[in-house]
């Protein structure tokens, strides 16, 4: 059949010529009437050659292999995606900080920093669990996670609003950021010194990220490129090297040097990029483009592209992008989701180094314009289930073994546009076109002021 057909057409006709074989006259001149104008459409289609019985037989097949390949590929799923979750996970607002910035909030963070206090005479460092925060406004806050009063504000970095950040996995004082005016920046968040600023591309950085033991940084724009830095290795500026990516680094002090970083690569997609991750091992960086059906796993050694495709029947048509892109937590990112566009809020679960789709999740509430959207997620650390956000102004919350949502956590007033999960203290932090921060809890603290302290405090 032409791919031009009318679907609809060809169908009425299947149905023709099954009566017309089985002789079931009256149904068919009953059918001839009811659907003339249907059926004189397509009445001398030449490309419909095999009989709706034969299609049928096709169909009921695929249908028994498909059944016969998901009952081995359930065989082969580790039995944490399997196990049912304990059903803790953040559900209740928190806290609402609505007073950080006057404009759309685009990207969050949290961090507990060192803050430099002058006391008796002299100064002194203090923990202070702290929310990062960038916006549309084009500044880079600081705000008190157990107060909510921002207590230092960078500005004058960028000339755009701030799209993404990245903390470095061991200087807990050293963040990455990205920018609306094409350039990124390293900050030592403590000080609001800008140790460098990154200049290589031509258009909005999307993408800014560490690499896991934190000697790499990759960026990600839409002038199709990535760029990818590697630490200066000198005498003041030493590589990073723990036992193994699983190995936590020393902890840095406030005078620990910080490390400087140098271009050493670039590669150029077919489109703008959305998405990208670092997987566990770091050895690869995982890119996802527009208009692309690929996922390139880009080899951080020799710079190699390996692509595996994204759609099930191994077609190259393009029916969504891979918007975010995360590897799974507690099994060595053994599998990849991938957020999608897609109009049914499609997000899969692939097995990494694969294009083999372990899970598909959906959204089937009617929401229009998803092509328009920033679909994001992230993991919860015992990876039983993950949170999502895109078009409205709802968290959804998908539980991996059943493969559904299974809460909705309401409270922002318009778009989310970033999320970020708390591990020290339990907490999702959101933020979004609300102007507003909001920090979710597993308890139900709304009259429970104590307790909601005990736990913003980690405790």
């Amino acid at each position: 059949m032409s791919p031009n057909s009318n679907p609809q057409a060809l169908t009425h006709i299947l149905v023709l010529k099954f009566l017309e074989n089985h002789n079931y006259t009256s149904a068919l001149e009953a059918f001839r009437q009811e659907a003339k104008e249907i059926i004189d459409e397509e009445q001398d289609n030449e490309q419909i050659n095999e009989p709706l019985t034969t299609i049928i037989q096709d169909y009921l097949f695929n249908q028994l292999r498909s059944n016969v390949e998901n009952i081995s590929l359930e065989r082969s799923i580790d039995d944490y995606l399997i196990t049912p979750g304990d059903n803790k996970f953040p559900r209740y607002l928190c806290e609402s900080f609505p007073q950080i910035h006057n404009n759309n909030i685009l990207c969050v963070r949290t961090q507990t920093l060192p803050i430099r206090n002058f006391s008796d005479g002299e100064y002194q460092f203090s923990e202070i669990p702290t929310i990062i925060t960038g916006s549309a406004d084009k500044s880079i806050r600081l705000t008190s996670l157990l107060t909510g009063d921002t207590f230092n504000v960078c500005n004058n970095i960028h000339k755009g609003g701030i799209l993404c950040m990245d903390f470095h996995p061991n200087y807990h004082r050293l963040v990455l950021t990205g920018s609306m005016d094409s350039t990124c920046a390293l900050i030592n968040i403590t000080t609001l010194d800008v140790l460098q600023t990154f200049k290589d591309h031509l258009k909005y950085v999307v993408r800014a990220r560490f690499s896991i033991d934190g000697n790499m940084i990759v960026t990600a724009s839409y002038d199709h490129t990535i760029n990818i830095y590697k630490v200066v290795n000198d005498e003041s500026n030493p590589i990073l090297s723990p036992t193994s990516p699983y190995t936590p680094l020393t902890p840095s002090t406030p005078n620990t040097p910080l490390p400087k970083y140098n271009k050493i690569h670039s590669t150029r997609f077919g489109g703008n990029i959305e998405s990208m991750c670092f997987l566990p091992d770091n050895q690869y960086l995982v890119v996802g483009v527009r208009g692309d059906n690929y996922l390139h796993y880009i080899n951080l050694t020799n710079f190699s592209d390996k692509k595996y495709n994204m759609n099930s029947n191994g077609d190259d048509w393009v029916s969504f992008t891979p918007m975010d892109i995360s590897s799974s937590p507690r099994n060595r990112g053994k599998y990849l989701l991938v957020s999608t566009d897609d109009d049914n809020g499609r997000i899969i679960l692939f097995r990494t180094h694969s294009s083999q789709q372990i899970y598909n999740f959906y959204d089937l509430e009617v929401i229009p314009n998803r092509k328009l959207t920033n679909p994001r997620h992230c993991w919860h650390p015992n990876g039983k289930y993950f949170f999502t956000f895109g078009v409205d102004s709802f968290i959804r919350v998908y539980d991996v073994t059943t493969k559904s949502i299974v809460h909705k956590l309401i409270g922002h007033k318009d778009i989310v546009r970033d999320i970020w999960f708390d591990q020290d203290r339990d907490l999702l932090i959101s933020c979004g076109f609300d102007k507003t921060v909001k920090i979710w809890s597993v308890d139900d603290t709304t009259n429970q002021n104590s307790n909601s302290n005990s736990q913003l405090n980690g405790n």
